[in-house]
């Protein structure tokens, strides 16, 4: 990682200080070290349980179109998730470069990669939303919810929906209409035939990306693949729980679902390189609703983001040199291959 990108961190990190330092750097570190290395080597496996469940989705999107190795999607996808930390942005920070890098392995046109990284994106996230309303309506009963959690919910029902709409809501004559009408604005000349040309051509793109996001998956794919997805986003709430345990905490589960779910949400926000911050402040604010002290709170946040942004940060990092290495390598050999 070059100084520039690493500099990005630093309004994250220099926030998480301020804030440890206003609610007691004493009774964080205290807190903090009551976990065990076992503990937290046990918080490291789930997490990789959870990266590879992810690249698993990936491969099995790719594989529907082109062979790939899930060894190479894997490391695609955590390279790509470095280049999502580094940058402020709504989880789509990576997407270019694990295009980039999807295209270059694979044989996949631009379309069909467009339309298999917004399919991957409404598989994820549609199980992300049922659970915060899963557990929205009876959190209701029991705690005055902040209005930025209902903003937030709001707003990520629209993206859902709007990505759902992508993906299942496609004519399967619309590509045929759009190129009719490239061949159409053509005929123009001037600056006005150029606008039409381009807007006809990026119009065609679009409805050949949904036309290949529509046919990609049948009916129980999608379901089955909503299904691990699922498993994927429970396991972040309990990672969050038994960081809770570790340090001696105890936490009703329908806070930590709703802190763990609504700190995800905020750090979505494109205000901060990985949510830093964000997430610690909203995961905070609900543990404390919970009856911790914010200093417990924000040791509980640490700990949940050590185990699910900094170790998988540094495996996106090994995983960009060993691309890196492999590109080299292959350079090389075809250089020797050549007479």
């Amino acid at each position: 990682m070059s100084l520039p990108k690493a500099i990005l961190f630093l309004p994250g990190i220099a926030a998480l200080t301020a804030l440890a330092a206003i609610l007691g750097p004493d009774q964080i570190r205290e807190s903090l070290f009551r976990i065990t290395a076992g503990q937290l080597a046990f918080l490291f496996l789930l997490q990789l349980i959870t990266l590879l469940a992810g690249a698993w989705i990936w491969h099995f999107l790719l594989r529907r179109k082109d062979r790939i190795s899930f060894g190479r999607v894997f490391l695609i996808n955590q390279a790509g998730g470095l280049i999502e930390s580094l940058t402020p942005s709504v989880k789509f920070g990576g997407e270019a470069a694990k295009l980039y890098l999807f295209r270059k392995a694979t044989g996949i046109s631009s379309q069909g990669l467009a339309g298999t990284l917004m399919m991957h994106k409404f598989l994820t996230m549609a199980p992300f939303v049922f659970l915060c309303l899963m557990l929205f309506y009876p959190a209701l009963h029991y705690f005055e919810l902040p209005l930025s959690f209902h903003v937030s919910l709001f707003l990520l029902v629209l993206l859902c929906t709007g990505l759902g709409w992508f993906c299942c809501g496609c004519r399967t004559h619309g590509s045929s209409e759009l190129l009719r009408a490239d061949t159409d604005a053509g005929r123009y000349t001037g600056s006005a035939g150029l606008i039409k040309r381009l807007c006809s051509r990026a119009g065609f793109f679009f409805s050949r990306a949904r036309l290949e996001a529509a046919n990609l998956l049948s009916a129980r794919q999608t379901l089955g693949i909503m299904l691990v997805s699922l498993l994927i986003w429970v396991f972040y709430p309990l990672k969050v729980y038994l960081a809770c345990h570790f340090l001696g905490l105890e936490v009703h589960p329908l806070i930590i679902g709703l802190g763990t779910l609504f700190a995800y949400m905020i750090s979505m926000l494109p205000l901060l390189p990985g949510g830093l911050g964000t997430y610690e402040a909203g995961m905070t604010m609900f543990l404390t609703l919970g009856g911790l002290s914010p200093a417990e709170g924000l040791a509980v946040s640490l700990l949940s983001r050590l185990t699910t942004f900094w170790f998988p940060l540094l495996l996106s990092a090994l995983s960009c040199l060993i691309l890196a290495w492999q590109d080299r390598l292959t350079q090389h050999e075809a250089q020797s291959n050549c007479p």
